[in-house]
């Protein structure tokens, strides 16, 4: 029975930002009885997952162990030490937990502790790395993308597989790195039915008259949602913009913001100084079954990132039957299909992005439901996880 350890600050019950926690939970709930994954991480709770303690996390119908080496309390912020950083000094406390047949990260930084390390090692890329040179990046490698390239020279021939969630990145490695080129393999990401469907008509009313509730969101309204990190890389600030030109010509339309990051606070003073405050509304953190009932009341998803490798928020919301609008990053195209499952945004401008959503909130009825859920038919976690739980078996076995 191969062990995977997963080493990457991650708490994948607790309620996190960010897509990789969701990926690495998915990857424990999914796997067959013949893996065990062990995660060496950190805990949002540590009265139920205390520091420096193997904790037995259950997850659907699967469960792995939790190694937290150091207790995160503000999952949106940023510290003045990166939180890279500190897990990876705290990974070095603690080397010896790090056991298991295949040892996985999804950062680099803690892999530099595993450099001489001479069990199977395999790796996550979940996004092209091309994008530290993106204005908009808030990876602080983008501070000395030179560096971190070099890290990649050094580590990345020392794994055994490297799977990128961007395809064009999978060619860009490959030419950096013909002697290893096969090490390279796309994976996409996935939904998973279990959490997100779409609702019948009562729990589509439930959910409504649940956000009703909580923020007196009127039942009848438009509903836009965005679920992701409040960062330069989601670009909460040019939803927002896009959204005071959309409330112009679709009065009743209201957004609702999943999230928190480091840029909540600039986010409200501009939805303030724009006199949104009663339209736009800020949910914070919120757990997957919190995030799927929203979905379940939503008219449409939106996503205004500048960059993306393959964003879980958006399968998840056309799972659950929302026609998305999306700005052109990443792999979206490959479940946002224009005039199908939604629309994507020609250009990342707040006029542009506002005529987008208009346009498809006109025709969300014929695209809701069915024609969502075939989008995404192909990214089911017993499709997309396979290949990787083989790999597993043939890295353990020295294959």
């Amino acid at each position: 029975m191969p062990t995977v350890s997963i080493v990457y600050p991650a708490d994948p019950t607790g309620v996190v930002p960010g897509g990789i926690d969701t990926f690495i939970r998915g990857i424990a709930k999914h796997a067959p009885s013949d893996i065990k994954i062990r995660v060496v991480g950190i805990t949002t709770d540590a009265t139920a997952r205390p520091v420096g303690q193997w904790t037995e996390c259950v997850v659907g119908r699967g469960s792995f162990a939790l190694f937290p080496v150091l207790a995160v309390h503000a999952a949106g912020g940023r510290g003045r030490i990166p939180l890279s950083l500190r897990f990876s000094a705290a990974v070095a406390r603690h080397r010896e937990v790090v056991d298991g047949d295949v040892l996985e990260f999804h950062r680099l930084e803690p892999a530099l502790l595993f450099a001489s390390d001479r069990r199977a090692k395999n790796a996550f890329v979940h996004q092209n790395m091309k994008e530290l040179k993106n204005r908009k990046s808030d990876i602080l490698w983008s501070r000395l993308p030179w560096l971190y390239y070099r890290l990649e020279d050094w580590l990345f021939p020392k794994f055994d597989s490297i799977y990128v969630v961007r395809e064009d990145a999978v060619a860009w490695y490959q030419e950096r790195f013909p002697r290893i080129r096969q090490r390279f393999r796309f994976t996409p990401t996935w939904v998973d039915p279990d959490d997100f469907q779409v609702p019948t008509d009562m729990e589509r009313s439930a959910a409504r008259l649940e956000l009703e509730r909580e923020f007196g969101i009127h039942t009848n309204s438009e509903l836009l949602v965005s679920v992701g990190r409040l960062d330069s890389q989601k670009d909460p600030l040019l939803l927002a913009d896009a959204f005071e030109i959309l409330v112009r010509q679709c009065p009743s339309a209201r957004l609702l913001y999943v999230g928190d990051g480091v840029l909540r606070d600039e986010l409200e003073k501009r939805l303030r100084q724009a006199g949104l405050d009663d339209k736009v509304f800020i949910a914070g953190l919120r757990g997957t079954r919190e995030i799927a009932a929203i979905l379940r009341a939503a008219d449409l998803f939106v996503l205004a990132s500048a960059y993306e490798g393959m964003p879980m928020s958006v399968l998840e919301a056309l799972g659950c039957g929302v026609p998305v609008v999306a700005t052109d990053v990443g792999e979206v195209r490959r479940v946002v299909l224009p005039g199908r499952s939604g629309a994507i945004a020609p250009a990342r401008a707040p006029d542009v992005l506002a005529v987008t959503i208009a346009t498809t909130l006109g025709e969300r009825l014929r695209m809701a439901g069915q024609p969502c859920l075939e989008a995404v038919a192909p990214y089911t976690p017993a499709r997309v996880l396979e290949p990787v739980y083989a790999n597993y078996r043939r890295i353990a076995a020295g294959q």
